[in-house]
């Protein structure tokens, strides 16, 4: 089991001042964390109303940017995008990116988290992103399809609902073979399904609180992370895919108590992160890391 960290929810998304991503990755690392991953948002509309079971969109670092200061400055832990709004990016722009960030930090400290912003329809609009809200789940997995030719053909050309690209080949290519991880974030069947196919782990974030009010679904507790596991493993089976092990990664709020990350443990998770308390200080940071990596006995 890998013990991370997570960026604050900063829902209901008032403004707050953002500590840089590189030292809280620092921090973490001398206090024993594996892995340290961020959300990301653009902007927060003022006007609209937003959908549960969020109460406003909160303002965020770019986390790829973020990333790139915190693999540079850090020597093992982990970073991901915890998640990264696809709808709002293009894909040839990500897959450079990601293959740039993966290949300066040498290989297997990098996962590309997507997602697909359900908050907020004017996020996603007002950025000119090309993935429309209403088909903001065909754009990211036809995105997926794209950035994963560009990273492992050396001829890739590609045709589909939102992409028409010729020949092409990018370089240089993710030192993580057989390309840089993948993983979505969600809840659904339909996104275990998604997931099985064409990615490489799973990650349901607000784990702890009770969504079934605002979804009409529950895949928050150890028991629906376990059913998650091996739904993914059925339906990937099902496809015709040979995945070994999906890495499951599980983002905790800022209370839980420290045993269920071993509830979580035993129900499949490869990893869990602790959502960080409201911080607005490097030394409010260190404080509130070594209060929960002492929670945690690392």
């Amino acid at each position: 089991m890998k013990i991370g960290l997570s960026r604050p929810f900063g829902d209901p998304g008032f403004p707050t001042p953002d500590i840089d991503m590189a030292i809280v990755a620092q921090i973490a690392e001398e206090c024993g964390f594996d892995w340290l991953t961020y959300g990301h948002h653009t902007v927060r509309p003022l006007d609209e109303p937003v959908k549960p079971p969020h109460f406003g969109v909160p303002y965020y670092q770019d986390p790829l940017i973020g990333a790139a200061r915190a693999l540079a400055l850090t020597e093992t832990i982990e970073i991901s995008t915890g998640v990264l709004i696809m709808p709002m990016q293009h894909p040839v722009n990500v897959a450079k990116q990601v293959a740039t960030l993966d290949c300066y930090s040498g290989g297997g400290r990098f996962a590309l988290g997507l997602g697909t912003g359900g908050a907020s329809r004017l996020e996603i609009e007002v950025t000119g992103g090309p993935g429309r809200f209403d088909r903001r789940w065909a754009y990211t997995m036809e995105s997926i399809q794209v950035m994963k030719g560009l990273w492992t053909e050396d001829r890739f050309e590609f045709k589909g609902e939102f992409f028409d690209i010729p020949p092409v080949c990018m370089a240089p290519r993710p030192a993580t073979t057989p390309h840089t991880p993948i993983w979505l974030g969600g809840y659904t069947d339909g996104l275990l399904k998604r997931v099985a196919e064409h990615c490489e782990g799973w990650v349901p974030a607000y784990v702890g609180l009770e969504l079934f009010p605002f979804l009409g679904i529950d895949m928050s507790g150890p028991e629906h992370v376990q059913y998650g596991r091996a739904k993914l493993h059925e339906l990937a089976d099902a496809a015709g895919r040979d995945v070994e092990r999906f890495d499951v990664g599980v983002i905790l709020s800022a209370d839980s108590d420290p045993d269920c990350v071993r509830h979580y443990e035993d129900a499949g998770a490869d990893r869990c992160a602790y959502s960080l308390p409201e911080i607005t200080s490097v030394d409010e940071a260190r404080r509130a890391i070594e209060d929960i990596a002492g929670k945690l006995k690392l």
